[in-house]
């Protein structure tokens, strides 16, 4: 498999080294499995930093989503699906943001989740 990626420009960024035990994480918006969340304070210190962070598994996102080192992303993933939600970000955010508000309102409970999931891993 071929991982895919995206380069995600940040305008409000800030190169700092401040310690990170008093920082507040942020979480990311996508659970995931392997997620960093809970390794981001140790992380946090050993990361160099520069004008761009390579995650090279990028998945939820917390490191990126946490990073004030880098001024430019190169996320990357095996999972397409999941970089294209990425590019979409980086692109059309508010369209992103408008279409997953009308799915949550119309399709947020078990029965539906168990539909759609069928339906997205039939395609795979």
């Amino acid at each position: 498999m071929t991982s895919e990626s995206v380069c995600i420009e940040s305008s409000d960024v800030t190169i700092s080294v401040d310690e990170s035990a008093s920082r507040t994480w942020r979480r990311p918006f996508l659970k995931w499995a392997g997620g960093k969340y809970s390794m981001l304070p140790d992380l946090y210190q050993v990361i160099p930093a520069g004008m761009r962070l390579i995650e090279p598994f990028v998945g939820g996102g917390s490191v990126f989503l946490n990073s004030d080192k880098h001024a430019c992303f190169l996320l990357a993933d095996v999972n397409t699906d999941l970089i294209n939600l990425y590019q979409m970000l980086a692109v059309v955010p508010g369209a992103v943001i408008r279409h997953a508000r009308v799915m949550f309102d119309r399709l947020n409970d078990a029965e539906s989740y168990m539909a759609l999931r069928e339906e997205f891993n039939a395609q795979v």
